[in-house]
C-alpha cells in the first residue's frame, strides 16, 4: 500500500512538472509579445500548488475554512485572498499572533524579487478572516496582525529619534505594539467583486484622495506602507488600471495562494491580550458586525 501511495504522489508529481514545463512556455510566449499579465500572483499559485502537490495535502489545505463557513464560502474565501507587495524597507510579514508577536520571527528579507511566505524560524504568513453575508452580498475581511507599527511619513520616526539623542525627549508617539490592518472584499448579488483596504483612521481603494473610503474593483492585490502597514490597492495612470509586481513594482510579494487562512469565528479570542492597552483587536471594531462602515476603530 505504501508503494502505491508513493508512487501517486510520484505520479503527481511527475505531472506537475509537465505542467509547469508548459505554463512556462505559455509565459513565454506572452512576454515576447508584449502583454501585461498578473504573472507574479500566478507564480505564486503555481509554486503553492507544486508544493502541496509534492506534500499531498493540496485537499486538507483549507480544511478549516469549509468546517467553519461551508464549501461554497470557504472557495470564495480562498479565492479572494489578497495578494501583498510591501513598499521597500518593509520587513514584517502578517502573521499569527498565537505564535509570533514580534520581529524576531516576523520579519523576511527586504528583497524587490522575493515572494515570501515565512518569517524567521519558518513563521507561515497568516491572514486572518471572518464572513459576513447580508442582503443577497457576501463580505470577506481580511484581518492581518503585526507585531507593531511605525509613523514614518516624512522621516518623522528618524527625526524623532536623532533629538531624542541630542535633547532627550521620550519615546517615539507615532510606535505602538500590536497592529491590526485589514483588506476587505465585497462580492456583490451580480458576482462583481470590490475591495478597500484599511489605512490611517478610514480606507483606501487606490492611493489618491478620492479614494478615501471607495470600493475598488477587485484587482487581487493590496499593498502596505513601509512602518505604518496603512494600504491601498495599487493602480497606474490617470485612469488608475490595476498595477501589478514584477510589471509596474519592483516590490517583495507574498501571494495569496501561501497565505495561511484562520477562520476568526472559530477562535477563542478571549486569549488575545494587547501589548498596547489602546488596541482593539477585529471582533471590537465596528466593521466586525457593520462591513460597511468607514471607521475601522
Amino acid at each position: 500500500m505504501a508503494q502505491a501511495v508513493g508512487g501517486q504522489r510520484g505520479q503527481a508529481t511527475v505531472e506537475w512538472v509537465a505542467v509547469v514545463l508548459v505554463v512556462a512556455l505559455a509565459l513565454g510566449a506572452v512576454a515576447s509579445a508584449a502583454i501585461r499579465v498578473d504573472g507574479r500572483s500566478f507564480g505564486g499559485f503555481l509554486a503553492a500548488r507544486i508544493a502541496c502537490a509534492v506534500r499531498g495535502d493540496c485537499a486538507e489545505r483549507d480544511d478549516a475554512l469549509r468546517r467553519a463557513y461551508g464549501d461554497r464560502v470557504a472557495e470564495l474565501v480562498r479565492r479572494y485572498a489578497p495578494n501583498l507587495v510591501y513598499e521597500p524597507g518593509t520587513l514584517t510579514l502578517p502573521v499569527d499572533w498565537r505564535a509570533c508577536r514580534s520581529h524576531r520571527c516576523s520579519d523576511a528579507p527586504d528583497d524587490r524579487v522575493l515572494d515570501a511566505h515565512r518569517g524567521r524560524g519558518g513563521t507561515p504568513a497568516t491572514a486572518f478572516t471572518r464572513v459576513i453575508e447580508r442582503d443577497g452580498e457576501t463580505f470577506i475581511q481580511y484581518w492581518l496582525y503585526y507585531p507593531d507599527s511605525t509613523t514614518t511619513a516624512l522621516n518623522a520616526a528618524g527625526l524623532w529619534n536623532r533629538l531624542r539623542e541630542l535633547v532627550g525627549i521620550g519615546p517615539y508617539p507615532g510606535w505602538h505594539a500590536d497592529d491590526w490592518e485589514s483588506v476587505q472584499v465585497r462580492v456583490g448579488r451580480d458576482g462583481r467583486a470590490w475591495m478597500r483596504v484599511s489605512s490611517h483612521h478610514g480606507y483606501q481603494g487606490c492611493k489618491q484622495a478620492a479614494c478615501r473610503n471607495r470600493w475598488y474593483p477587485w484587482s487581487g492585490w493590496a499593498r502596505v506602507s513601509w512602518g505604518s502597514h496603512a494600504g491601498h490597492v495599487p493602480t497606474r495612470g490617470r485612469e488608475r488600471e490595476p498595477a501589478y509586481p514584477g510589471v509596474d513594482l519592483r516590490e517583495r510579494t507574498t501571494t495569496a495562494e501561501g497565505l495561511v487562512l484562520v477562520p476568526l469565528e472559530t477562535l477563542d479570542r478571549s486569549a488575545y491580550r494587547p501589548l498596547d492597552p489602546d488596541i482593539t483587536p477585529p471582533w471590537e471594531k465596528e466593521a466586525w458586525d457593520d462591513p460597511l462602515t468607514d471607521s475601522t476603530g
